[in-house]
């Protein structure tokens, strides 16, 4: 016959949940771990021409700095980003995780090379650049068809230059249109994304990439719960286009 079981205590429910958020905790923390040292921030110098209508010496050039992130998708130093994070840059350098040889909380051992882009894709906000390093360590793509409404996701990025910074949320819709028009759909997620995130990677929680974060929409200039990111099986195609080709 059917063997019904005893319902659980108070204090064994309670056992129960603690050792649930335990597990998820400790789930989180080894995809931190794994997808960290993938994780660049780049900088990019710009010059501009002066404003004034009759410049000094000192104002026919004006340099203009930035910064954002970005995704090693290939051991042999490729990099994938947004288009506006790099676009116009004159000068390129993107900081490295070097893995920590000490148990130290407060510092994370980097360092910095040049970079080139390869190539963007102005319509998706998507570009790709090479550092001239190997045995990198890599994210693998996921497939972004696969997503669901509602899956925990991880927001990794440098967000107001504060170096790879994770943030946890979940996946508000899995096609969004931001305009009726607009060929380019996105992931919507509610994991806190803000200025200097963009280009970094959205991962599921095998540490796999599912998106990269483009944008916000935000009435203060902050997040407010409203983050965009490129499905990972468009930047997947664009990557391996531009990387072909150069520029699309």
């Amino acid at each position: 016959g059917c063997v019904i079981s005893p319902p659980l205590t108070l204090g064994q429910t309670q056992t129960r949940l603690v050792t649930r958020a335990a597990d998820l905790s400790s789930s989180l923390e080894g995809v931190s771990r794994s997808v960290g040292p993938s994780v660049v921030e780049i900088f990019t110098t710009s010059f501009l021409a002066g404003e004034r209508v009759v410049p000094r010496a000192a104002d026919l050039v004006t340099t203009q700095r930035a910064s954002g992130s970005g995704v090693i998708v290939d051991p042999d130093g490729y990099i994938i980003t947004n288009a506006h994070v790099v676009r116009g840059a004159q000068r390129l350098r993107v900081e490295i995780p070097v893995p920590a040889t000490g148990h130290s909380i407060l510092a994370t051992n980097s360092r910095t090379v040049n970079g080139q882009i390869v190539g963007m894709d102005l319509e998706t906000d998507l570009a790709l650049i090479k550092i001239d390093e190997h045995n990198l360590p890599a994210l693998a793509f996921a497939d972004s068809d696969e997503l669901q409404a509602g899956q925990i996701v991880l927001a990794f990025g440098s967000p107001m230059g504060l170096h790879n910074s994770v943030s946890l949320g979940v996946v508000s819709a899995v096609a969004r249109q931001l305009e009726p028009e607009s060929p380019m759909i996105y992931i919507q997620t509610d994991a806190s994304i803000n200025p200097g995130s963009s280009g970094g990677p959205l991962v599921d929680l095998r540490g796999r990439l599912i998106g990269i974060n483009t944008l916000i929409v935000s009435r203060a200039g902050g997040n407010e719960g409203l983050g965009f990111a490129a499905p990972s099986n468009i930047v997947r195609t664009i990557y391996q286009q531009i990387r072909k080709t150069g520029q699309r």
